[in-house]
């Protein structure tokens, strides 16, 4: 067992960098020593010399070692300051200058992989994981402790699954796709035929395809289809614990909070924002870049491009907030009406309300 662990990585961070290559990495102009070096990235709340943080809309009054910032950098007590004008994509690419390749290439002793599975270059593959008959590994696939790969499944290039994934037998997975721990992609669609002797299940034949450039958190599951495919398309995130149901389509560049679900047959188009517990029925069409905020129902067509939608069931966001604000109003609304109604009713029998 010490020689299965042995060889197990373990660090995941580069570290560490120079002011210049971060610089140059967020394309943001360099005021200071281009030498400093960053140690590691933390919050400013915790920075100093050595380190890397980020000042977004603020400045400090203390020593600091590399920051990235959107403010003048004369404000700065600091080694290096770099100056940008896209905040939050230039953390995001600074960030990620200090996330090494996470895993070096090689088949674990304690994985079991099919000897007619195709492994491409640079393939690793933890132990415990399992990879079926004519599975197919891209170039520099990781497969992470204890994940499973069914038979006749696809994995593209460069792209990462997380510890513990379910894939199913015939699974498409595109390229540069990063699958989160725990995910299951590809088991049954929840379909079943109601009868009088109780639910017959319908067989679920078809199968899932992710593309490229996706993202998944944790303990996501994508259902895969009764017949065709359920299809997350190029560039979609999908956070944590999130239920994508059978013959599903979301489009390209859509963004799915945690603990969202959406039902069978349902259509989302290019760049539809989901917030936290937003629910979708089935056989629903969402139209490109709608937004729905947190804890929504959407259970009718949302057919205008752009539009934020709230409440249950969903409506154009302002329909909300003027309705939502009335019901807020009704107690109020409801003693003005008695004392109206009392007031009618003495002018309509004077005699009675003496």
């Amino acid at each position: 067992m010490r020689e299965l662990w042995a060889s197990c990585p373990v660090s995941p961070y580069n570290f560490p960098m120079k002011a210049k290559e971060i610089a140059l990495a967020v394309g943001g102009q360099l005021f200071g020593d281009p030498e400093a070096e960053a140690s590691k990235p933390v919050p400013l709340e915790e920075a100093g010399p050595g380190t890397l943080s980020f000042a977004f809309g603020r400045a400090v009054d203390k020593p600091l070692g590399v920051v990235v910032t959107d403010r003048k950098p004369e404000e700065f007590n600091a080694e290096a300051v770099i100056l940008v004008s896209e905040p939050r994509l230039a953390m995001a690419k600074a960030l990620e200058l200090f996330v090494k390749e996470p895993r070096e290439p090689g088949v674990h002793p304690a994985a079991l992989v099919h000897p007619e599975a195709s492994v491409g270059e640079g393939v690793y593959i933890g132990p415990w994981v399992f990879v079926g008959r004519g599975a197919k590994l891209g170039r520099g696939v990781v497969l992470e402790a204890g994940a499973f790969v069914g038979e006749g499944s696809e994995i593209g290039d460069e792209t990462y699954i997380g510890p513990w994934t379910y894939i199913h037998p015939g699974t498409v997975v595109g390229r540069r796709v990063r699958v989160g721990p725990g995910c299951a992609l590809g088991w049954d669609g929840f379909g079943y035929a109601l009868t009088s002797e109780g639910p017959v299940k319908i067989p679920q034949l078809g199968r899932v395809v992710i593309e490229d450039e996706v993202e998944l958190g944790a303990c996501v599951t994508v259902d895969r289809a009764t017949l065709g495919e359920t299809r997350i398309c190029r560039g979609a995130k999908i956070d944590n614990l999130v239920q994508v149901a059978h013959n599903v389509v979301i489009g390209p560049g859509s963004v799915i909070a945690a603990q969202s679900g959406i039902a069978g047959s349902s259509r989302l188009g290019k760049g539809v924002v989901l917030a936290g517990q937003v629910g979708v029925a089935d056989h629903i069409s969402v139209a490109d870049g709608v937004i729905v905020t947190a804890k929504s129902g959407v259970a009718g067509d949302l057919r205008e491009p752009g539009v934020y939608s709230s409440g249950v069931p969903a409506r154009p966001r302002l329909q909300f907030l003027k309705a939502i604000s009335l019901f807020y109003r009704l107690p109020e609304l409801f003693e003005r009406l008695k004392r109206l109604e009392e007031r009618v009713n003495e002018e309509e029998n004077p005699r009675k309300a003496r």
